[in-house]
């Protein structure tokens, strides 16, 4: 039976109770003010970013390089979300990538959702063990993080809050919305990310692993709810690949990529990404149909391998076509570009919705008819 963590059980528990009272008194005694709640947006945004693109995207996966100050600003508002250090939360989250759902998985969810959720900060853990995450060690910046987290965190989670309530006159507040209530919201946001993308969506990715992809997730996470998405290709700055999902994450480090303060945003390249949907899909339907006779089965499958192949060689040509658009995006590279890569990339896109139509028409027609009714 693991030991308890006195410390951060105390403070996991307290906090939310404390908001809870303390907030109660405060709506009932003076409302809520508006200098109040978007002192809480704009902090509780700010903060969650430094987990979600800096703690996360940044540090842990090295999914793009950004400016200094960008880092300064995610190792200072990361410390607000009483998270621990970088070097120990990317430890953390490295174990868990490399072994997740087994007993070496910090936060397994294969232990039920309270544990991956909170349960497993509650309880002593191992000695740190930092030598999974040496490149960071190497960053004096990290290293001071790590030295100073506690009086670091302690001062941004509310002596920040609390210095913008004294200007705006309204300090206790602010330190209230601000401080405690944001710090709570932000635990267990980032806490849904072990437990609940583990537990509610789809595995279109990546059958392997317990990670799922749901919106709602994604909502609730500023983009991290592609969790099915991400364990498959966990050094691809999008978590939500595809242009309508949910993933304000990405949009932020595209945006800072778009004025020069970060660069080398690594995007897995497409026909990986098709190849992994088109395995996982092609399992999904052949396991649902293992009580039909092998005939069937493997006729499917050489149907299937057809229009596997078309769709993931379009994949292969769209991706290249897309990867020499992004080396000639500016200047004259761009003007040369122009000249002959646009008609390419339009008739590689052109090609590759055709074969994705054509690879969905037939799943849906095995699905409907062959295997179905065999």
């Amino acid at each position: 039976m693991p030991r308890l963590n006195w410390i951060t059980a105390l403070f996991l528990v307290l906090t939310p109770i404390g908001a809870l009272v303390w907030g109660g008194l405060h709506v009932s005694a003076v409302g809520i003010r508006p200098a109040e709640v978007l002192v809480f947006l704009v902090y509780y945004s700010v903060t969650a970013v430094s987990i979600t693109a800096g703690y996360h995207r940044l540090f842990a996966h090295g999914a793009y390089d950004c400016r200094r100050f960008v880092k300064v600003v995610y190792l200072l508002c990361g410390a607000a979300t009483f998270q621990h250090s970088v070097l120990t939360w990317v430890s953390d989250h490295r174990h868990h990538h490399q072994h997740i759902d087994t007993d070496a998985d910090p936060y397994n969810i294969r232990r039920g959702f309270w544990w991956a959720h909170i349960g497993w900060l509650m309880v002593e853990q191992e000695p740190a063990d930092f030598s999974n995450v040496r490149d960071l060690s190497a960053d004096p910046l990290i290293r001071l993080q790590h030295r100073f987290y506690m009086p670091l965190a302690i001062f941004m989670s509310f002596g920040v809050p609390l210095g913008v309530g004294l200007v705006m006159g309204n300090p206790w507040g602010c330190l209230l919305w601000g401080g405690l209530i944001r710090t709570v919201v932000g635990h267990h946001a980032t806490f849904l990310v072990n437990s609940l993308a583990h537990t509610l969506g789809s595995k279109p990715y990546s059958r392997a692993v317990s990670a799922r992809d749901s919106v709602v997730t994604a909502v609730l996470t500023f983009g991290e709810g592609y969790h099915n998405f991400h364990h498959r290709f966990a050094t691809d700055y999008r978590n939500g690949v595809h242009r309508d999902q949910w993933d304000p994450t990405k949009w932020l480090i595209r945006g800072m990529a778009s004025i020069g303060w970060a660069w080398n945003l690594y995007r897995a390249p497409r026909e990986r990404i098709v190849a992994a949907r088109v395995e996982c899909e092609t399992q999904t339907l052949l396991d649902a149909c293992r009580d039909r006779s092998q005939h069937v089965i493997a006729a499917a499958r050489e149907r299937l391998a057809a229009v596997s192949a078309s769709l993931e060689a379009t994949a292969k040509r769209l991706g290249a076509a897309e990867r020499a658009r992004a080396r000639h995006a500016w200047g004259a590279a761009k003007r040369d570009y122009a000249k002959v890569g646009w008609s390419e990339l339009r008739a590689a896109r052109r090609d590759f919705r055709a074969a994705r139509r054509q690879w969905r028409a037939e799943l849906e027609t095995l699905r409907a008819t062959d295997l179905q009714s065999a």
